[in-house]
């Protein structure tokens, strides 16, 4: 039954992805847990809502979903969060969609990372916003739906968790849960987004164990697993003791993966974390040149910090944690630095389950940007182009350019990464849960030059 007068909250889409455009990278269904932080705000406090994810559905296609699910019923503005850059065109389709069938409803337009304090630039791009929200905004949802207001200052960094409700979400049954356990990070790696965000504390444990078991599903599809979300994963040994205690006081259990840097956890909590259900640790490597480190700011001792990583990579193999390691190309990249990350990555083959790995890209308004993007010259980069408002893509040496450094990275997928692993680490957090090998198998087939692993022989 669809339900009257609701708030739809919806995820802008793209029209093309981030990566090469192929089939396999359209199964990718990225939540957007922080829209659907908000939609969970406004139903504690009596206001229907519902979550439509744009994904790589045309505009078109969305906005058909929402009539159908009664928004033409709706006596609320419609909330649109803007993910990023490559969403701007999308989300211009959608409004003008939106206004067409009903002049008179209100867009309100959000996107932490696109808006950036900047809410006149991205009004500017989307000239049918009615009202642009920088910030976090879950202080403000409920001002912004009930008394929506043209003219909101920049709102506090007010740090909370709300639990998020799945129920809210359209077609949550094809979506991989995200748990948001912590924001910020802090640690002034200088490509980073939240690298003065001061890390705040984990979730508690036990909201952590309620919050899953409400959200699981058990059914016919490709398993339920959870992304707990963290810029920086910081567990220490009282938390993950706490963890394990409230899944037995609950008599629950769940696989969970998240994201960590080497130096941020402690081997020694591994098998603690794998019995609480860790299967799948991104692990942000970056690099395995020290020069590189140095130059990212990942850290102030590379022969150290490397040191770090492998002791890691070793304990987390020995726990039976799978690690996919996180690369980056950087400004100053040569040959010859990119060969020692590939040494490194060999040495670890046996308990590295894949790889994710690109060139650096700068995103941001130009005059927020571009400060940065001289430092990066500096190190040895040169812009490439623009793509789009908002995305510069960079030369990283004299020996590579930008081109030269997506078939690099290309080139390292498929070296430590093939179709089994692959298939394996995306269908656990990203994948459509309807999405089996089978399918997609035979979307491997005949791309094989433009994939960034190896397929697997006879499959």
């Amino acid at each position: 039954m669809i339900m009257a007068n609701r708030v739809f909250c919806i995820s802008a889409g793209q029209n093309e992805t981030k990566k090469t455009d192929h089939p396999i990278h359209r199964q990718n269904l990225y939540l957007n847990y922080g829209l659907l932080s908000l939609a969970s705000v406004l139903h504690r406090a009596g206001v229907d809502a519902i979550q439509i994810q744009g994904n790589f559905n045309s505009a078109e296609s969305t906005f058909k979903r929402c009539v159908q699910l009664g928004l033409e019923d709706s006596n609320y503005s419609v909330l649109i969060s803007v993910p990023s850059f490559y969403a701007v065109n999308w989300t211009n389709e959608f409004i003008t969609l939106l206004k067409m069938s009903f002049p008179d409803v209100k867009a309100i337009l959000g996107g932490r990372w696109v808006v950036d304090r900047n809410p006149e630039n991205l009004r500017a791009l989307i000239p049918l916003a009615d009202i642009v929200v920088p910030g976090i905004s879950e202080a403000l949802v409920e001002e912004l739906i009930l008394g929506a207001s043209g003219n909101l200052k920049v709102p506090p960094r007010i740090y909370t968790y709300s639990q998020l409700n799945y129920d809210l979400l359209d077609e949550r049954e094809l979506y991989q849960p995200s748990l948001e356990v912590s924001r910020g990070c802090g640690m002034g790696c200088n490509f980073c987004q939240e690298k003065d965000e001061p890390l705040t504390k984990l979730k508690p444990a036990e909201d952590i164990v309620t919050e899953a078991a409400k959200s699981i599903l058990v059914d016919g599809l490709t398993p339920m697993n959870f992304y707990l979300e963290a810029s920086m994963f910081a567990p220490n040994g009282r938390w993950t003791a706490s963890l394990l205690e409230q899944q037995k006081a609950h008599d629950t259990s769940f696989k969970w993966r998240t994201e960590a840097r080497v130096d941020s956890i402690l081997p020694r909590h591994l098998p603690a974390l794998y019995s609480s259900g860790l299967r799948i640790l991104d692990l942000g490597l970056e690099s395995a040149d020290p020069h590189q480190l140095g130059r990212m700011r990942k850290c102030n001792d590379p022969g150290r910090y490397l040191k770090k990583a492998s002791e890691l990579v070793t304990a987390a193999h020995s726990a039976g944690i799978q690690i996919k390691v996180n690369l980056l190309l950087f400004p100053g990249e040569t040959q010859a630095s990119i060969q020692r990350t590939s040494d490194w990555l060999s040495d670890h083959s046996d308990k590295v389950r894949g790889v994710s790995v690109g060139p650096v890209i700068v995103f941001g308004w130009p005059e927020r940007v571009s400060s940065y993007i001289e430092y990066l010259c500096g190190l040895g980069a040169s812009v490439s182009h623009s793509p789009m408002q908002g995305v510069t893509h960079l030369n990283l040496s004299s020996e590579i350019d930008f081109d030269g450094s997506m078939e690099l990275s290309a080139k390292l997928g498929k070296q430590f990464m093939d179709s089994d692993d692959y298939y394996f680490l995306k269908s656990f957090s990203y994948f459509s849960r309807d999405y089996t090998k089978e399918k997609f198998l035979l979307d491997c087939y005949g791309i094989e030059s433009d994939l960034n692993f190896s397929v697997v022989n006879g499959q």
